[in-house]
Parts: C-alpha cells; sequence; structure tokens
C-alpha cells in the first residue's frame, strides 16, 4: 500500500496512541509519574514567538529518550513522543523546559482521563483518614490502581475499568466511609484545557500591566504633566549637585517596574540566552535595561561631577514595560477568541442529567421479561457521573449528555446543527445513535450510554482539534527560519544606528541644532538605537500561522469538518485534483437489489437465494448486505414467514475474498462464485452471450450487476442500485468552478463508473480498480506532468503546475488510497479506518463539506499570506522609522516608549487579523433537484439548507 510520509507535527506528534503514565497505590509507597515508551502532553507558558518554541523543543530534544517533539508558541500546547521502551520522568521534562526559560505543566491525555478520575475528598485530616479512604476504593470492583493525598488538598485519583465501575459508585464508597467527595471539573469533559490556560495566562498579564501601571502612571506625570502646573516647581529644583527630587522619585519608581513587573523578561532573556537562542524578552530587557541604567549613570556623574544635568530615561523604561505588558494582554485576550471554538464544543454537555434507576419490586409483583421504563425512577445527577450503560431519560429542549442508543421513544427528533452543521433536526428511531452535547427538539427518549467522558464522540472532536492547532503548517517553516535570525539582526541593526547616528555627531555630519535640549550626542545616538530594539517584533511572524490555523479548525469544526492538522490544511487550500469513490461517496451507500434473473431453469428461486445469502454471508461490503437483506425478505415470502426472522443458511466453507471483485467459496460442497466478470474470468468460468447481454443492460442502467456462478456455470445475477446523493452533480460543477479537477476511482465495472460518472458531471472515469490499484491510481494522478522537447527527451514541467490531489472515500478499501493521496477527505459515516486514513473527517456525511472544506482551507491560507505580508511590512517600515532616517528632514524622534507600543500593538493586530476567519461564510450552496411545481411545468432549483 503506498503510503505518504507524514511531518512530525501533523501525524507523528499527534499520534493517537494513549499516553501510559503509570500512578503507584499508596499502598507501594511514593507516587511517581514516569511516561514509558509512549506520548506526553504538556502545557508551555511564557511563549511569544517562534523562536520561544524552537528553543523549548530543541530543550526537549536533549532529554535522552526523547524522539520528537512538537509546540505552539500560540496555543501553548507540547507533544513529546519517546522512544519504545524509553523509561523518562515528567519531572525531568519538566526541569528541561524551565532550563529553557519557560514554565511548564504536565497534561494528562483525555485517553487516559477515560478510565482514571480525580475525585476532591472533603472531611480527611491525618494519615488515618487517607487510609480509610484508600481502603474503601480498593474495594470496589473495578478499580484498578489509588493514589490519595492529603496536602495541598484532600484528593483522590483512581484508575478503574469503565465496563464495571465508574465515578458515582466511587463517590458512594467514600460517603459510605464518611467523607464527602465531588468529581474535579478538570473531569468534566476530559479535553480542552487550552481555553482555561488561555484565561489564566490573560489574568496573568491583567495583573502585572495594572501593578506596572501604577508606578508608571506617576513617572509619566512628573516628567510630562506637572512641569507645565504651577505649585510643582519645588519638584525640579537641585536636590543634590543638580539632580532634581523629580528625577530621584522618578528612580524610586522606575525600580519596582524594572526589577519586579518586568522580571519575567530578564528571566526569560537570560535563560534563552544560555540556550543559544534569542527571543522578544532579548530585547525588551535590553532596552529597558540600557534606559534604565544610563539614567543612573547620569544621575550619578553629576552627584560626583556636580556637572550640570541634563535629563533621565526612567518614563522609558517603565512605560516600555507598561505598554508591552499591555500588547500581551489584549494579545491573550485575542488568543483566547481563536480558541472560542473549542469553548462553544465544551459548554455543549449538560452539567446534569436524569438517571433512570430500576424501582425495588414487591414480593407480590408478577414477573415480567418486558422492559416497563415506567418502574424506574428518575434522579437527577452530575455528567461527571454518567456510567457507560447507564438508562438516561432526556427532555424536550434539553441537551444529550452522554452518547447513547435511543432505547425508547416516539417522534423523536435530535437538532445535531452544533456538531454536524446540519441546521435541521434528524429523525431518530429506537436503535439510533445520539451523540452528547446535542439538543432533544422532539420528546421525551430513554436512551442508554455506550460512550462517557473523554471517550465521547464531543470529547473526541475536541482533542483532534486542539491536536489540528498543535501541528505546524509547511508555511510556518519561513517564520521560523526569519526568527531564528531576527533577534541577533535587530541588535546588529540597533548597534549600527547607535554607532552610525554618534559617529556623524562627533565628525560634524549634522549640526548641533539637531540635539534635543539637555541631550548629549552619545544620549541622541542611544536614543535611536533603544527604538530600534524595541519597535522590531519577532511575535508577529511567529503568531502569523498558528493563530490563524486555531480559527480555522475551529470554524471548521463548528460547521462539521474536523481538521487533523494545519499541515493537511495547507495542503487542502492548493487542491487541483479531487478523487471520488464511488459506494457510499458519490452514491448514498445503501444499496438495494432491484432484479434477479435466473439463467437456469433447474435452480429455484428460493435454492438460487439460499446459496447467494450464504456465500454474502461472509462479506463486510455494503452490496453483499443488500443481497443478504433482500434474500432474507424474499426467502420469508416464499417460505409464508411473516415475523421477519432470518431464515436458515445452508453451511459455507473455503470461503476466498477477492477485494473490489467478489467472492470464492463453498456451499454444502458447491462451488460457488459471486461477484463481477473479473472474478470469473480469473477463475476461466466462461460467460454466455445471452448473459453478457444481460449485464450490459443492466450497467448501462447505472447499476451494479453481481453474477453467481456455481460449479462453474454462471446460473443467475443480481441488479443492484444505489441512489447518487442529490448533491453530488452541484458539488462536482461547483468545485469545477473553483478550479479543481474532478476524477470518479471506483472498483466497479466501467459500463456503471461511467453512467454514475454521466449523471455527476464527471468526465475522468477509471473503473475496476483494486484498493491497491486506487493508490496506485492517485500516485499516478500526482505525478508531475511531462512534456516531450523536439529531440524527444521527456522534460518535467515547473514545480508550480504539479497537481495536488485529494481522495474522498469511507470504505475500508479507501483508506490506502486516503493514505497515498496529498489530502485524504473521509465521509463521516464510513469507517474507522477510512477516518483514520484521512486528513478531513466530514461529519455530516455530506458531499457539499467538500466544497467547504477546500473553501474553508483558501480562506485560511489567504488569511495567513495576509498576516505575513503585514508582520513583513511593519518591520520593513518600523525600524527604518526608529532608526531615525526621517529625523534630518522632520525633526520627529519616537521616543522608545512610543515605538515599544507599536511593537506590542503590532502582535495584537496579527492576531485580530486572523480573528476575522469567525466571520467565514459557507459557499453558496448548490443545487440538488429539480421539481415540476405547476401545470406550465415551471421548473424550480431546490438548493441545499
Amino acid at each position: 500500500m503506498a503510503m505518504r510520509s507524514r511531518s512530525l507535527a501533523s501525524q507523528d506528534a499527534l499520534s493517537s496512541s494513549p499516553e501510559r503514565v503509570r500512578l503507584t497505590s499508596a499502598k507501594e509507597g511514593v507516587r511517581e509519574d514516569p511516561a514509558v515508551g509512549t506520548r506526553v502532553r504538556l502545557k508551555v507558558e511564557g511563549m511569544t514567538c517562534s523562536a520561544c518554541s524552537g528553543a523549548v523543543e530543541a530543550a526537549l530534544l536533549g532529554v535522552p529518550g526523547v524522539t520528537r517533539a512538537a509546540v505552539s508558541a500560540a496555543t501553548g500546547d507540547g507533544a513529546v513522543e519517546l522512544l519504545p521502551g524509553a523509561v523518562v520522568r515528567i519531572e525531568t521534562l519538566l526541569q528541561a523546559v524551565d532550563d529553557a526559560g519557560f514554565d511548564a505543566s504536565h497534561v494528562r491525555d483525555a485517553e487516559l482521563s477515560r478510565s482514571v478520575v480525580k475525585l476532591y475528598v472533603d472531611g480527611m485530616t491525618c494519615s488515618a483518614c487517607t487510609g480509610a479512604v484508600e481502603n474503601v476504593l480498593w474495594g470496589v470492583s473495578g478499580v484498578e490502581e489509588v493514589s490519595v493525598v492529603l496536602l495541598p488538598e484532600g484528593s483522590a485519583e483512581v484508575a478503574f475499568d469503565p465496563e464495571v465501575t465508574g465515578p458515582r459508585e466511587l463517590i458512594e464508597a467514600i460517603e459510605d466511609a464518611g467523607f464527602d467527595a465531588l468529581v474535579s471539573s478538570s473531569e468534566r469533559v476530559g479535553a480542552g484545557a487550552m481555553p482555561k490556560a488561555t484565561d489564566a495566562e490573560a489574568s496573568r498579564f491583567r495583573s502585572l500591566f495594572w501593578t506596572s501601571l501604577a508606578y508608571t502612571a506617576p513617572v509619566f506625570a512628573i516628567n510630562m504633566i506637572f512641569p507645565g502646573i504651577p505649585g510643582f516647581e519645588w519638584l525640579y529644583r537641585h536636590a543634590v549637585n543638580h539632580v532634581s527630587l523629580a528625577s530621584f522619585m522618578k528612580w524610586a519608581l522606575a525600580t519596582p517596574v524594572q526589577f519586579h513587573v518586568g522580571r519575567r523578561f530578564h528571566v526569560g532573556a537570560y535563560k534563552s540566552l544560555m540556550n543559544g537562542a534569542a527571543n522578544m524578552d532579548v530585547l525588551v530587557s535590553m532596552a529597558t535595561n540600557v534606559a534604565y541604567f544610563t539614567s543612573i549613570y547620569l544621575i550619578a556623574h553629576c552627584v560626583v561631577t556636580g556637572h550640570s544635568y541634563g535629563k533621565d530615561f526612567f518614563e522609558t523604561s517603565t512605560m516600555l514595560v507598561t505598554f508591552i505588558l499591555l500588547g500581551k494582554y489584549l494579545e491573550s485576550i485575542a488568543k483566547g477568541q481563536t480558541s472560542e471554538a473549542i469553548g462553544k464544543l465544551l459548554d455543549l454537555t449538560p452539567n446534569t442529567a436524569v438517571l433512570l434507576e430500576r424501582k425495588p419490586k414487591t414480593k407480590d409483583a408478577p414477573e415480567d421479561s418486558a422492559v416497563d421504563y415506567s418502574d424506574y425512577a428518575e434522579r437527577s445527577i452530575s455528567s461527571t457521573l454518567i456510567h457507560r450503560g447507564d438508562l438516561l431519560k432526556v427532555y424536550p429542549g434539553s441537551r444529550i449528555a452522554a452518547d447513547g442508543v435511543l432505547v425508547e421513544g416516539d417522534n423523536v427528533f435530535v437538532d445535531e446543527s452544533m456538531i454536524t452543521g446540519e441546521s435541521l433536526p434528524v429523525a431518530k428511531t429506537q436503535g439510533a445513535d445520539v451523540v452528547g452535547g446535542t439538543l432533544n427538539s422532539g420528546s421525551a427518549f430513554v436512551m442508554r450510554a455506550t460512550r462517557v467522558g473523554a471517550d465521547a464522540s464531543l470529547s473526541q472532536i475536541v482533542k483532534l482539534v486542539e491536536n489540528a492547532q498543535l501541528a505546524k503548517a509547511p508555511i510556518q517553516a519561513f517564520a521560523d527560519k526569519i526568527s531564528s535570525v531576527f533577534v541577533p539582526f535587530v541588535v546588529a541593526a540597533a548597534a549600527a544606528t547607535w554607532f552610525a547616528w554618534y559617529a556623524a555627531g562627533e565628525a560634524g555630519y549634522f549640526p548641533d541644532s539637531f540635539l534635543p535640549e539637555g541631550e548629549t550626542k552619545m544620549i541622541f545616538a542611544l536614543m535611536f538605537g533603544v527604538s530600534v530594539l524595541v519597535t522590531a517584533c519577532p511575535c508577529a511572524l511567529g503568531l502569523a500561522t498558528p493563530t490563524a490555523v486555531m480559527v480555522g479548525t475551529g470554524v471548521g469544526a463548528t460547521n462539521g469538518i474536523l481538521i487533523k492538522g494545519a499541515d493537511g490544511l495547507e495542503r487542502a487550500g492548493h487542491v487541483s485534483v479531487i478523487a471520488f469513490d464511488k459506494t457510499g461517496t458519490l452514491t448514498v451507500g445503501n444499496p438495494a437489489v432491484v432484479d434477479v434473473d435466473i439463467f437456469r431453469s433447474v435452480v429455484a428461486e428460493a435454492q438460487f437465494l439460499r446459496v447467494v445469502a450464504a456465500a454474502e454471508s461472509q462479506s463486510e461490503h455494503p452490496i453483499a448486505r443488500a443481497v443478504i437483506k433482500y434474500a432474507n425478505a424474499r426467502l420469508s415470502a416464499l417460505q409464508g414467514f411473516s415475523d421477519g426472522a432470518p431464515p436458515s443458511l445452508p453451511r459455507v466453507s473455503d470461503v476466498e475474498i477477492v477485494p473490489g471483485e467478489g467472492l470464492r467459496c463453498r456451499v454444502e460442497g458447491v462451488e460457488v462464485v459471486v461477484g463481477n466478470r473479473k472474478i470469473l474470468d480469473d477463475a476461466e468460468i466462461e460467460v454466455p452471450k445471452d448473459v453478457a447481454a444481460h449485464v450490459g443492460r443492466v450497467q448501462r442502467d447505472a447499476h451494479t450487476c453481481v453474477l453467481v456462478a456455481m460449479n462453474r456455470d454462471v446460473v443467475g445475477a443480481l441488479a443492484i442500485t444505489d441512489p447518487i446523493r442529490p448533491e453530488a452533480a452541484g458539488v462536482v460543477a461547483a468545485l469545477s468552478r473553483m478550479g479543481v479537477e474532478s476524477h470518479l476511482v471506483t472498483g466497479d465495472n466501467w459500463q456503471t463508473a461511467r453512467a454514475i460518472a454521466a449523471e455527476c458531471g464527471i468526465v475522468s472515469v477509471h473503473a475496476e480498480v483494486s484498493p491497491a490499484g486506487k493508490a496506485a491510481k492517485i500516485e499516478e494522478l500526482k505525478a508531475p506532468p511531462v512534456k516531450k522537447t523536439l529531440t524527444g527527451a521527456v522534460k518535467t514541467v515547473a514545480r508550480r503546475v504539479v497537481p495536488v490531489v485529494a481522495m474522498v472515500g469511507d470504505g475500508i478499501n479507501d483508506a490506502p488510497a486516503l493514505a497515498a493521496a496529498d489530502v485524504g477527505i473521509a465521509i463521516g459515516a464510513g469507517t474507522d479506518i477510512a477516518i483514520e486514513a484521512a486528513d478531513f473527517v466530514l461529519m455530516r456525511s455530506d458531499l457539499e463539506d467538500v466544497v467547504a472544506a477546500v473553501d474553508l482551507s483558501r480562506a485560511t491560507f489567504r488569511q495567513i499570506r495576509l498576516n505575513y505580508v503585514w508582520a513583513m511590512l511593519y518591520n520593513l517600515l518600523a525600524i527604518p522609522l526608529a532608526a531615525g532616517v526621517l529625523y534630518p528632514r522632520t525633526r520627529i524622534q519616537a521616543p522608545p516608549w512610543v515605538a515599544g507600543a507599536a511593537m506590542a500593538f503590532s502582535s495584537v493586530s496579527v492576531v485580530c487579523s486572523s480573528l476575522s476567519l469567525r466571520y467565514y461564510e459557507r459557499p453558496t450552496p448548490v443545487m440538488r433537484e429539480i421539481r415540476a411545481v405547476s401545470d406550465d411545468v415551471e421548473l424550480t432549483p431546490m438548493l441545499s439548507k
């Protein structure tokens, strides 16, 4: 099978293998958290640009046993993969991040949270209490590991088998022991820690900003306001050798800002430089230290020598820190809004659910095997306490608390728009699946929970979106390369600016009138250099891609389009060819038998159907299921059964399934071959001319013809149809208008494939292709076009015209092609294997979402390019202006604090630019059908909702 290699950031670093962190029970002694040969998730704080994330990745890769690391500067999420069998302590990874100058915490993967729950236990006061809680938990059936701690707050972490027990029984056991317990709020969904982390970051920057502003405002007033107000002259009288009291007051106010509030910049700069990297902290620390210590030098110089004192620059250092913190605060708020889609998904799960519990029966109550749900009592419980297998009642207007199966209810309609984007409520019957977080818009019903907590669909969707946001798009490499040299370049540019102005002044290239009042040539030149340091912004470049990807993946999730990685998102934006599977993709995937022909009179209809049904019972193909369904119904009718029970079938042996062709087997000793013309030809079974003509007629009607041979004689055929999706033709037309060429790749015969393609408007058809052949066909479509020269030599054309190929499929036989394509798009109702191999998953199983997926990808990367243009344009204009290229003509020198404010708000502007994607609108709905609405045959196009 042809498989394309995937980048670390997309599939390798975000593999679905669960994280295994050993939890040693309290009985075994001290609890340790080694990560054993798998993946570890981290939350990293303090990163500002791609240089920061690169430094963290380098630090993690330096830990023995770590094979890969991926970190997102925008989200703060990190994923670390370890060598198979390697044992690395979590503390070692956290220490590596700390040594790189950042704070990190361990985030347990949602897969692990599926069977591990953290409980807060109230009432424990000593080790005897923890021992009592531990003992009662060990007494609960299904508990595998227990860890109970008294400090810093009483809690118990329990690993259990979800098939046997759950949080509700654990809490009841603790309460029976005389303590109170509740589930930790972090376990509510089991995924999506990002919104909380973003809120915490915004709160931290807000606190630092207000603290800095409390000191900076007086400094600004002393420097800019009070000199012009009568009554404050005493502040500016010389107190010590030409140094005024105002200067000493500004020194006192600037010191806490410089060393307490601004400590994070200095520590980050030191650790960054110690690790051989340079980030924005280096620029901020250098600029503020230059302004602060230059001011101290000038004061000391005046005090010691008695020379006339000019001015200080304490307002520069304080206002720089204040404006940068304000920018970081606004940036963190904006980044929080980029993850708004995740927050909305998390909020869909209700806090409570109605649990049905069987009432105790009286002794004289009759035994009744039928289930009567009126015999159940209702109890409201927290949604975190739902167990797998619980019966839940959902009232009209309530949200469903867990994934499950509907077991009782009439006139049930569920609004799934928040999950799939489908605007109309979906009718549900008994046995139908319902998804947690969706809304009951019909009558009350009873359901049985099948997947809860982190195993639920909603949690898996959130995890998928978070993993996609962690991945790096290939275009991000552009920003990473620039960021790696950006800070050294800016430092060199600042030094060159200072030296150029100072040298020009000493050489007399500009008059003394250029100098502001009270400034020497050294200070005059120094201020230009400081302005260059703080106006340059590497953060805007680093945020250009991840913030847009965060918003784009979130918008996709709310529209029923799940995007697995930023690399797939980028490739989808350049798709030029889309290959469609037929069954279940262009067709609805619900084939039905429409005609049966028996060519041998000696074979009775009942005998024929029993043999065919027995043979097809060995296959999972949709066509096989259609044949079995028809045979069961027809045999029941022939035998006079009305209860719908499936008839008994003969024994089958020696089964050989040929993918894309059919199967061979023996049914009670009879050699049977069921499938298309190819499997009969390969078995050297002759197909008579009249049978071949019949097959041609069936295929020209866009039906699939299944031939049946017994003992090497063709005895019958079944005509099977699978209705084409109503939106298929409109989707192909919409893709054509977008410049995307559509192909049909199917294992079906050529005549049926051509008929289906003609109805859909597809010109390029590839039929009778095996699963491996589909992957090979995708590779062929991906090959760069070639041309022959006049000499006969074959040359590859320019890379810019190399096609980017997407594959849309739903079945197991599509998985190789989905993996081989540049972009794999799986229909949500398809198989798990197909969904696993794809880059996009369409939750609605609606082909119109293929158009939306391509359009959203293009919109996202248009936004990324716009972000890069703005970030590059800002730096290209701001650095020369800060260096004073216009000063000789305008005599306007931007103070360093103004340059710092511009730098801070440039990052905010990039994030806000990415936020514009939240207003993305899907393409115009495609035409699905045409109806005659009057006797005059007035035709009205019916558009999709």
